[in-house]
């Protein structure tokens, strides 16, 4: 009985810290792509390519100015959706949910928006394969990494394993949806508002501002490639041809909030016409004391003729009555 009372004294101090003492986090990302074109003016070309991740995160502030982050659960399945081959005809669905759930009813949803967003593609589809997985779980570690004191991502842990409904059977298709999250935080780094910036904000107010370092993406961007697919990572590499800077500057200031947004549109030339069009870079703070808010990212490339794509990346703070929902 004396440990039955202990147990209960024990949970209720824990419903009694303050909800701030380990807020929760998002950490989403898509990136989306697609090609229409004709080999040697006769053959068809249409590819299109999405992938998409969102996992819900703990945090844990650390002695000397870092805060880890750790693997919570999924916030929804993670996919990638895709159409195989050259011409375009048949379309790829690989999906994974957590835990030893294998039904994913979030599919045919995901199919509809993407008949709706590029009817161009699912006009030509003739037939649609679906390959279920599910996300083989081994507590936070199987994801987690640092943010330090100057906003730069560390120490990454990142191996979720999505394991075919089939298993030990493979696809034979790639499916590193949870490895591009690495590289994703990666660009962050390349693209960090530097920590002086940050803690002297009242520096980047209009109309003065201030402008980044030279910033290369190209390696970042073929490690990225590669993780996309094979194909990719052997037959494509990026170069930019020069160093771009960002602007930056506050966006906005509230009573509580400090808004810091870095952007540049660059048209920086990469490989067969296509070009890094935008790129930008939000940062929001508590003001108070500068507890991360918000991290994001948007990078678009695109050709002359609009075809490419945009990858995004968002570290979001979660409200506790969201979390209790």
């Amino acid at each position: 009985m004396r440990v039955l009372r202990l147990a209960g004294l024990c949970l209720l101090l824990c419903a009694c810290l303050p909800a701030d003492d380990k807020p929760a986090y998002r950490l989403e990302y898509q990136i989306q792509g697609s090609v229409i074109s004709r080999l040697l003016l006769v053959f068809p070309i249409r590819v299109y390519y999405e992938a998409a991740a969102a996992v819900e995160l703990t945090s844990c502030p650390q002695p000397e100015g870092s805060v880890a982050y750790a693997y919570a659960g999924l916030a929804g399945p993670a996919a990638v959706l895709r159409t195989l081959g050259f011409s375009g005809r048949t379309l790829a669905l690989l999906s994974a949910v957590g835990g030893e759930g294998l039904r994913n009813d979030a599919d045919d949803d995901r199919l509809s928006r993407w008949r709706r967003e590029a009817p161009e593609f699912a006009s030509k589809v003739r037939r649609i394969k679906k390959f279920p997985y599910r996300l083989v779980e081994a507590g936070p570690q199987v994801l987690a990494f640092e943010r330090d004191a100057s906003g730069i991502y560390r120490n990454f842990t990142i191996g979720p394993e999505p394991r075919y409904r089939y298993h030990p059977a493979r696809t034979g298709i790639y499916f590193n949806v949870f490895s591009m999250l690495a590289e994703m935080l990666n660009l962050l780094n390349r693209l960090s508002l530097p920590g002086e910036v940050v803690r002297n904000w009242d520096s980047l107010a209009p109309p003065s501002g201030r402008e980044s370092d030279g910033i290369d993406l190209s390696p970042e961007l073929n490690r990225l490639g590669g993780l996309l697919e094979k194909a990719v990572g052997s037959l494509v590499t990026v170069e930019q041809e020069f160093p771009f800077r960002l602007r930056l500057h506050v966006a906005a200031r509230g009573g509580e909030e400090i808004e810091i947004c870095g952007e540049c549109f660059p048209d920086m030339a990469l490989w067969k016409g296509f070009m890094i069009r935008e790129v930008i870079r939000r940062l929001r703070l508590r003001a108070a004391d500068g507890v991360l808010l918000a991290d994001e990212l948007w990078v678009g490339i695109r050709n002359s003729k609009g075809h490419g794509g945009f990858g995004r990346l968002r570290l979001e703070r979660i409200e506790a009555k969201e979390v209790e929902r």
